[in-house]
């Protein structure tokens, strides 16, 4: 199948990468981490401290036709919990047994009237409202399984946090195009040591030729120690850092699971 290779840009306005196949356009742009008048400017207009590190300018998307389906840092923090009530939900209570089991003594005010974790189920931004829910599988496991030539591939951090060097808390979106189809998957990945850790997937998936683009969204949480007692005759505990490995250890009984398709 035939296809074009997409670059262009420079490094200081960000540099987007990308292909145009089968009548989809597909970019990712990666541009430098936000600087401080953009930090004060996204401060002021969502009242909450920005991550340690906000790449606001990154977006990576995905369009055919008048559809267009992208992701972005900003599009993803809205959806932090900044009401109120935030401070007597499920993660904040986390928070309070999170500073009363640890010696992290420089932790202060972890109680805010936001989330601190900065988790969001964002699942990217669509132009388009008529998504229709579905109860079969949506990706095809077995085609992804096969071994075909990528001829497309990219990873973008859109925002990044170490919880005051208490755990991690990253938004990447990971895309993959293959002459037959393309996954993207936006991964929230977060981990609260000797608490928690919790990851909410968004997988979209399209066959070419398939009247349907695809979408599958995960979330799961499991405890600190049910996930750190599987590496105990390792030493070796960089496993905890590995999303990858952290989401493959979540029992599926654990999980939120919503799939949805579009007509494109």
């Amino acid at each position: 199948m035939a296809f074009e290779l997409i670059q262009e840009g420079d490094r200081r306005l960000g540099i987007v990468r990308g292909i145009k196949i089968n009548e989809w356009t597909i970019t990712s742009k990666s541009a430098p981490i936000c600087n401080s008048a953009e930090i004060d400017s996204f401060q002021k207009e969502y009242g909450i401290p920005p991550p340690e590190m906000i790449f606001g300018n990154n977006r990576v998307a995905i369009s055919k036709g008048g559809m267009e389906y992208f992701w972005t840092a900003f599009d993803a923090l809205a959806l932090v919990d900044t009401s109120e009530s935030s401070s007597t939900r499920v993660k904040v209570a986390y928070a309070t047994e999170w500073t009363r089991n640890s010696n992290h003594q420089n932790v202060k005010d972890v109680v805010k009237p936001y989330d601190w974790t900065y988790s969001t189920n964002y699942k990217g931004t669509s132009n388009q409202a008529d998504w229709e829910r579905v109860d079969e599988p949506v990706i095809n496991v077995d085609r992804l399984k096969q071994r075909e030539q990528i001829v497309f591939y990219d990873e973008n951090i859109l925002y990044e946090d170490e919880l005051a060097d208490n755990g991690t808390a990253m938004l990447s979106v990971r895309l993959r195009v293959m002459p037959t189809c393309f996954l993207v998957l936006q991964r929230f990945f977060l981990r609260v040591d000797n608490v928690l850790f919790g990851i909410n997937d968004t997988r979209i998936y399209h066959e070419f030729g398939s009247p349907f683009l695809m979408r599958e969204f995960t979330s799961k949480q499991a405890s600190y120690q049910s996930i750190r007692q599987k590496i105990d005759g390792n030493v070796d505990i960089s496993l905890l850092n590995d999303a990858n490995w952290v989401a493959s250890m979540i029992p599926e009984d654990h999980q939120l699971l919503e799939r949805h398709r579009l007509r494109v």
